[in-house]
């Protein structure tokens, strides 16, 4: 019984954690989005920094998008899914690799060595789809 109680315990403790973290990030992704009107607001007669912003803040938003939707995924199914952790790594790669080749700081060989990176993490994503199970329950089995 008193283990039970103690499973209980940190169990509800991870939970709270991990809503008190989503709702930090929830605010974060409400100032990444003030930050990009202000970032647009400051850099206006310039069109190159008003895009390089839109892309370096938009992208970020994407990344901030995935990582609170597993954070909801755990709190729902109480594990954490290969197929949004994947999510996750290729909006990163994404965003390094667009930002990278925008402002001219890759070199080709490191630009080609992450578009084959996406392209394994997109096949490995695809087959995740293709093996998840139908149903997920609350248990996470």
């Amino acid at each position: 019984m008193e283990n039970i109680l103690k499973f209980r315990l940190l169990d509800n403790s991870i939970l709270f954690s991990l809503f008190v973290l989503e709702l930090i990030l929830s605010v974060g992704l409400f100032l990444n989005l003030i930050k990009i009107f202000y970032d647009i607001y400051s850099s206006y007669p310039n069109i190159n920094e008003i895009i390089k912003h839109l892309i370096n803040n938009a992208l970020s938003m994407f990344i901030l998008i995935e990582i609170i939707k597993s954070i909801n995924d755990y709190i729902y199914y109480k594990r954490i899914r290969i197929s949004v952790v994947l999510d996750v790594s290729i909006i990163i790669l994404l965003r390094e690799l667009v930002l990278g080749l925008y402002q001219h700081t890759i070199s080709e060989s490191f630009a080609i060595m992450i578009t084959g990176i996406i392209f394994i993490m997109i096949i490995a994503r695809a087959i995740t789809i293709k093996f998840s199970p139908n149903n997920y329950n609350k248990a996470g089995v």
